[in-house]
């Protein structure tokens, strides 16, 4: 199985084709696709569904992936990965820290492969920051680099948001405050201030002694135990997706060393919950 690789942080490339001639492959880092025009057929891992004009896909790093176009088809690719998140050369805007929720609501919210996004307000918002992205991509006027990694911020956001509304719609939780709870914890999963007990009991109007109870009770889990889970969450998507080491990710995300982190992977996904199947027979059309 092939596996693109890129040194690049941030590439757009445009690409009208009649045909698809590239066999089923992977890539370490993140791919926007946008279909500016054009049918056929998408399919990643063990998924093949119709693609149309307008339609958006995310793919996450080591996906099998590959298309079957039916009709002329202009697609627009946005590839990314974490070091386009780093502070950049002008110290503008450093948004290292959120990216590592993106790896977060990826891992966590169960996608179901197609078009990503299901509002057309938020759609006709998502082609407008893509064809922006191109734009400045392509004319390099300065400061294009700020102003594509702004644009971008914005435009994962709103996937972000319809990630969490659709993962919320298919398991929801009975109570609001709790489920306002798990989003608070979500989006603040590296800053410890705002996960203090003390700083959750403000935030939610209910007393310090009592939020630990009352979010076992409404969840199943403990809090401590829910948050740590999660962070090892972001860990172990990172090591599958990131390229870095572990004891680089360990660093980044808060764990005592390398050790402690591995130990944590260990607890929460043992080896026959790691996903380590490689569902990429299905992916390779029978006239390759």
């Amino acid at each position: 199985m092939l596996i693109e690789n890129t040194i690049h942080p941030f590439t757009v490339s445009v690409e009208a084709l009649e045909a698809w001639s590239r066999r089923p492959h992977k890539h370490n880092f993140f791919e926007l696709v946008y279909i500016e025009k054009g049918t056929g057929r998408q399919c990643i891992n063990d998924h093949n569904i119709a693609y149309a004009e307008g339609n958006i896909f995310l793919l996450p790093p080591f996906d099998c992936h590959s298309f079957q176009i039916h009709t002329p088809t202009r697609f627009v690719f946005i590839q990314f990965n974490a070091l386009f998140f780093q502070k950049d050369s002008k110290q503008l805007m450093d948004y290292s820290d959120w990216f590592n929720n993106l790896h977060y609501i990826i891992s966590t919210y169960n996608r179901l492969p197609g078009d990503i996004i299901h509002s057309a307000s938020d759609k006709a918002l998502l082609i407008n920051l893509i064809k922006g992205i191109e734009h400045e991509y392509l004319s390099k006027q300065d400061p294009y680099c700020s102003i594509i990694r702004a644009n971008m911020f914005a435009l994962l956001n709103i996937l972000m948001r319809n990630f969490e509304s659709t993962y919320r719609e298919n398991n929801p939780v009975g109570d609001k405050v709790a489920g306002d709870m798990l989003q608070y914890i979500q989006y603040n999963l590296f800053d410890n201030d705002k996960l203090r007990v003390d700083a959750l009991a403000g935030e939610f109007n209910l007393s310090a002694n009592y939020v630990s109870e009352y979010f076992k009770k409404k969840t199943g889990e403990s809090l401590k135990e829910f948050i740590l889970k999660s962070r090892v969450n972001v860990a172990y998507s990172r090591i599958q997706h990131s390229g870095q080491s572990m004891k680089e990710i360990a660093w980044d995300l808060g764990f005592t060393d390398a050790s402690h982190l591995s130990k944590m992977i260990k607890k929460y996904f043992p080896p026959g919950n790691q996903n380590a199947a490689d569902n990429t027979a299905s992916c390779i059309p029978s006239s390759l």
